[in-house]
């Protein structure tokens, strides 16, 4: 009788287990070849820049020494991944890599990209962030070539960036979208410097760029006490206009909401107590970059903060509850407000349960001034942090709150945290994670542990699932921007389609959606940057589904 007893109990307590940890993940970085350690790494991005169907991964790094420069992992389709960087001439070329953006910004059918750098530091040279096109189209070899000089990507009014190639201060952040909705990609660049402003460039349509932040209203420096705008540039239309915002963070600052005027203008809503508002991102926080989503599936964005020197914070979106633009601050209550001095983030439905999770890449808290680790020009300063911590991993309970599954997911990833972004590497329609680390280096020497890069591969679950590419013809070639709405039975759920998020991180250029355990997909609405709004419906689940405009 007692062994039934105790066989029973046993089972319901591997069931509750069970029950418990929708979401395993295992450490496939070295399995894979992208283990990398001993580089500083700054952060992640998901492209197929060959075109060949798969994932491939590109990681920006700070230089610092020998086989340090930027990262081209190439998905060789067997699940493994070998660096091709420099064959492909996108390795960085000694520079100090501070995050990657990808986009098809002359609509030719392949991924260019575009590089943020900072300036040389005692070991590097000065790479200025910088525009490489692929020319895969037109050579049929994904090579790729800079191409700054040709695309007129320069600051008004700074002779130094023609004359070095590129755009000179030290970068931040960068990111793609199409603010004025007329069909290619525009550019928005951020700087650290205290007294330089961050850029907006307005792509003319025929492979050339100009400088409007001063006539946009884009730039930051009137709106800031101390200007260090850290991480990727946020594009979001947080008023449901058809129009894209632009979300500014800031290191000891406040952040800055600019809302999209429809007439190449901008407005900063941040000091607005009157909507649409955005004062709840007046907290001076050190956040590096945000996520974006909607994690409460009622139509509109809600935004996560990884804060480095004070917990994050989680603001949700009032849009459509109230049919004006405020937000609201659940940090407390939604059991997110951890303190590790976070430093990335990503958002992605990682047990499909139609719920999106929150990752963060945690480091340490900021605390050390960069002047004392690498030999920077005076008015670069700012802290960083140099103490390991682990990671968590919050799990959408799907009523505005959120559990701690770290442990039990096996997603802890002891490091000095920096960017981080979720894809689907292998398609079996689970996301997966990639996060970078940071080791540091002084006058050439390595200063603290050697730190790696992690992926982290989802083992998966009975729930179901849908991936959408995306391919405008009106709208830019890449439909960033595009708002999707998907019905699964019950199901609904909401997403936008950006280039960047976090710390200089961006996620798999397919939207993925988990649809539970719903065995159909009742309807698809896009709705293009152009304006278009395409229906489909009916589609099967578990596929990914390519949509043209």
């Amino acid at each position: 009788m007692k062994t039934h007893l105790l066989t029973g109990l046993l089972a319901l307590s591997l069931a509750a287990c069970s029950i418990q940890t929708p979401i395993q993940f295992d450490d496939e970085s070295y399995l894979r070849g992208v283990a990398d350690e001993g580089v500083n790494s700054s952060g992640p991005s998901f492209v197929d820049y060959d075109n060949d169907g798969d994932i491939d991964i590109y990681v920006s790094t700070e230089y610092h020494g020998v086989n340090q420069g930027n990262r081209l992992f190439e998905n060789n389709g067997n699940g493994k991944f070998i660096d091709v960087a420099v064959e492909r001439g996108v390795d960085n070329k000694g520079g100090l890599g501070r995050g990657a953006s990808w986009g098809d910004y002359d609509n030719d059918g392949d991924m260019d990209v575009v590089i943020s750098n900072m300036p040389p530091s005692d070991r590097s040279v000065h790479v200025p962030t910088s525009l490489y096109k692929n020319l895969l189209i037109e050579t049929g070899s994904p090579n790729f070539e800079n191409a700054s000089r040709e695309a007129k990507l320069f600051r008004k009014n700074i002779p130094n960036d023609q004359e070095i190639g590129g755009i000179g201060n030290t970068g931040a952040g960068v990111a793609w979208a199409d603010f004025d909705n007329d069909g290619d990609l525009d550019l928005y660049w951020k700087c650290a410097e205290y007294d330089i402003d961050n850029a907006l460039f307005r792509n003319n349509g025929d492979g050339t760029f100009t400088d409007i932040t001063e006539e946009s209203g884009t730039g930051i420096l009137d709106m800031v006490s101390e200007a260090n705008s850290q991480g990727s540039p946020n594009w979001t239309d947080v008023n449901q206009d058809g129009l894209i915002d632009l979300l500014v963070t800031n290191e000891g600052d406040r952040k800055i909401m600019l809302l999209n005027q429809g007439d190449s203008t901008f407005k900063n809503i941040t000091t607005s107590f009157s909507p649409p508002s955005a004062t709840a991102f007046l907290n001076p926080g050190n956040a590096n970059g945000a996520c974006i989503g909607d994690i409460d599936n009622d139509g509109d964005m809600d935004v996560f903060f990884p804060t480095a020197d004070q917990s994050n914070r989680l603001y949700i979106s009032l849009y459509k509850d109230t049919g004006s633009l405020q937000y609201k601050d659940i940090t407390l209550t939604s059991g997110i407000s951890h303190k590790s001095g976070a430093r990335g983030c990503a958002m992605g439905d990682f047990d499909n349960d139609g719920l999106l999770d929150i990752y963060v890449n945690n480091g340490g808290f900021q605390d050390t001034l960069i002047n004392d680790v690498i030999d920077l020009p005076i008015f670069v300063q700012f802290y960083i942090a140099m103490e390991p911590d682990y990671n968590k991993l919050f799990m959408n309970n799907g009523d505005l709150t959120f559990s701690d599954l770290t442990s039990r997911s096996k997603t802890k990833g002891l490091g000095i945290g920096s960017g981080v972004g979720t894809a689907d590497i292998d398609d079996d329609g689970f996301l997966d994670l990639f996060f970078t680390n940071r080791t540091f280096y002084s006058s050439g020497k390595q200063i603290t542990p050697s730190d790696r890069n992690f992926l982290l591969r989802n083992q998966g679950n009975n729930n179901n699932w849908i991936k959408l590419n995306l391919v405008g013809s009106e709208s830019n070639r890449d439909a960033y921007g595009a708002k999707i709405k998907l019905v699964s039975g019950s199901l609904i759920q909401y997403r936008e389609h950006t280039s960047a998020h976090g710390y200089n991180s961006a996620n798999d250029f397919r939207v993925h959606f988990g649809l539970a355990d719903n065995t159909f997909v009742d309807l698809i609405e896009v709705q293009w940057p152009s304006g278009k709004i395409s229906e489909y419906n009916n589609q099967e689940i578990n596929q990914t589904l390519t949509l043209k405009e």
